[in-house]
């Protein structure tokens, strides 16, 4: 039996009637898609997408959104159900006061559940819903529920009055963002002290843990003092410290009442202890470094008086030289090859980190007008060094210049004029490519992260030894600094362009890779200079250093190209009154290296020919004159042939 075929094509498919349902689904080539619209956007420019529980299903072009027709979807019969009024149930969603819900059996716990006509919300029995009561350390409020379980398989809970998500953990108390600024609670913003504007959720000054009244209104005064110059990490860093030494008081000084009872002993201990709780050395630094100084701020500011060598230089740990945490060429391609799988603007801001080097801080602050252009037509990212509190032009490529043209466009069409900033964050949602939607507000470094961290899982990018490579920010920085310092670029460059205080900070990243090594090396070998006594000499850096100094090595040094190696006699001396090249063997300002090996080897010969013919036929004159030659050759040829045996082995 032929099955009926129907044309559609002169009818809009949201028009056609329920009757022609049937025919739709077994004639599926006469559905005419291009005229659907899209349920999220409007957008007509629709593609087939597969097919949902048999129905063919589609995805708009514009923003990804995939969908079933709408006539092809069932409609599901819902079970009517008269509201029960139950006294003890509320809603806790909009606090409605009207006890009328629907009760709609219970869930896969056994609890009551029901359903709230004012907000339309599903809501379960307050006296079955909360677990193990519960309660919400941010708001106080018995309202959360389990929400899976973190990496360390503790239970996490989600409160939906305030949007919390928190681990129970009782021994850890929570300092929220709404806590009120009492005696132990400080806000930052308060002190005058500046946050990070891409982080603003951490901005309190907890004293809580500080056991010892005396000591924790001691440290408030050293916080308060030092909140005009130090940085909220810096301040973090130091009560952090004094949260240690505290806890070490109490665990061990029990006795201790003020701070004049604190001695050399109780410092000593107090090492101990550190090194015991299998602390980084450098973390041992800043703590000890934190009570050392509050130590010296008490006694100027007349605080209290203790000796000033309670903890001395010896007490430091000696820090190990680590090498920078550079990522290797293999990953950095294989990241390149996948990175039009980020989001667009997460691919550019990688780009630009690959090149730059910023600190993710001053990367995700880049301003929008951040590109400058000199009068030679040369191309400038201008940024602010939060770190170093000083704003800089740094030169960049014309194929950098055109991604960020390209991600200002990106700001402009989703965000307007208003918006400040290179890069925005996004919205609350899935993490995908495909649901990125822009949001006016500044990234924040865990959103990068998440991102290229997934990407690295997903297209499987890894290291030589088949590691899946875990990306962190800082490590596109001492990329960077790595690759110039192996690329021959001299350190004051690398330390103006990657925006260092002091050439200390720039020596991180001078790790200098084993090729690099070797072919510098080489390099060595093939230009060392030695003198007429096989001793090798060093030209002054400084001679060549500008033009300036080229000149004036031109106007007073001859400099002169000899058949086997350089005269360096100055030209205040006049010229050179040595008679032929043989003189030179004998001459101070005679210079020569490796490339004029064969020569000197030949003038060896030649000599030793003459020195053995002269005591032949007894020329004592010819002899005499020729020795000091050949044995200036001999320490010569000995002294560069050594250098390239060493180099061989």
């Amino acid at each position: 039996m032929e099955q009926k075929q129907t044309n559609f094509n002169n009818k809009h498919p949201l028009k056609l009637l329920k009757t022609d349902l049937e025919t739709i689904i077994v004639n599926q080539e006469t559905f005419d898609d291009f005229v659907l619209d899209c349920p999220r956007c409007g957008s007509q420019e629709i593609a087939k997408s597969g097919r949902s529980n048999g129905k063919p299903n589609y995805q708009c072009k514009e923003c990804k959104r995939q969908f079933v027709h709408p006539l092809l979807k069932e409609e599901k019969s819902k079970k009517s159900k008269a509201p029960i009024e139950n006294p003890d149930v509320y809603c806790y969603h909009c606090e409605s006061q009207n006890r009328d819900f629907v009760y709609h059996g219970k869930d896969e716990l056994g609890r009551a559940r029901f359903y709230c006509n004012e907000c339309k919300k599903w809501l379960i029995d307050p006296k079955q819903r909360f677990i193990h009561n519960i309660v919400c350390p941010k708001c106080n409020k018995a309202q959360c529920s389990k929400r899976g379980t973190s990496r360390s398989g503790k239970q996490k809970y989600y409160c939906p009055k305030c949007d919390y998500r928190f681990v129970e953990n009782p021994q850890r108390e929570f300092y929220g963002y709404n806590l009120s600024i009492g005696d132990d609670v400080w806000d930052a913003r308060e002190l005058g002290v500046k946050l990070r504007s891409y982080d603003t959720s951490h901005s309190k000054f907890v004293f809580t843990q500080i056991q010892q009244s005396w000591l924790k209104s001691l440290v408030k005064k050293f916080i308060k003092f030092r909140s005009a110059t130090k940085a909220f990490g810096t301040l973090s860093s130091y009560l952090m410290a004094f949260n240690k030494f505290s806890t070490f008081l109490a665990e061990n000084y029990l006795n201790i009442t003020n701070i004049k009872q604190i001695d050399r002993e109780l410092i000593i201990d107090y090492i101990h202890y550190l090194n015991r709780q299998d602390f980084k050395s450098q973390t041992v630094i800043s703590h000890l470094g934190a009570i050392k100084l509050f130590f010296e701020d008490g006694n100027l500011n007349n605080w209290f008086k203790v000796s000033p060598h309670l903890i001395r230089l010896e007490d430091y740990p000696k820090t190990k030289k680590s090498l920078p945490r550079y990522i290797p060429e293999e990953v950095i391609k294989q990241l390149n090859q996948h990175l039009d799988k980020l989001p667009e603007q997460l691919m550019r801001m990688v780009l630009i980190l690959q090149e730059c080097g910023l600190r993710i801080g001053e990367a995700l602050t880049l301003p929008f007008d951040c590109l400058r252009q000199d009068t030679h037509g040369y191309w400038f990212l201008f940024l602010t060094r939060h770190k170093m509190k000083k704003e800089q032009n740094i030169p960049i490529s014309k194929e950098l210049v055109v991604v960020i043209q390209e991600q200002q466009q990106y700001i402009r069409d989703n965000l307007g004029q208003d918006f400040n900033y290179l890069f925005c964050g996004r919205k609350k949602g899935a993490t995908s490519k495909e649901h990125y939607y822009p949001e006016p507000k500044i990234m924040t470094p865990g959103s990068f992260s998440i991102y290229i961290n997934r990407l690295a899982e997903e297209e499987n990018i890894t290291d030589r030894n088949g590691k899946v490579w875990r990306f962190q920010s800082h490590q596109f920085r001492h990329t960077v600094g790595t690759r110039m310092i192996n690329n021959s670029i001299p350190q004051h460059i690398v330390q103006k362009y990657l925006g260092h205080e002091s050439p200390t900070m720039t020596m991180v990243y001078a790790h200098i890779h084993d090729a690099t090594l070797r072919k510098e090396i080489e390099k060595y070998h093939e230009s060392r200079v030695v003198n007429f006594q096989g001793e090798t000499i060093e030209l002054e850096e400084t001679i060549l250093s500008s033009n300036d100094d080229l000149e004036w090595f031109k106007k007073n040094i001859q400099a002169r190209a000899l058949e086997h190696g350089y005269c360096a006699r100055p030209k205040i001396l006049g010229d050179c009154d040595i008679p032929g090249f043989d003189g030179c063997y004998n001459c101070p300002h005679w210079r020569t290296n490796k490339n004029f090996l064969s020569i000197l080897t030949d003038t060896l010969d030649r000599t030793n020919k003459v020195i053995e013919k002269a005591r032949n036929c007894g020329w004592e004159l010819q002899v005499k004159k020729n020795e000091p030659i050949q044995h200036n050759l001999e320490k010569v040829i000995r002294s560069l042939k050594e250098e390239g045996n060493e180099q061989e082995d």
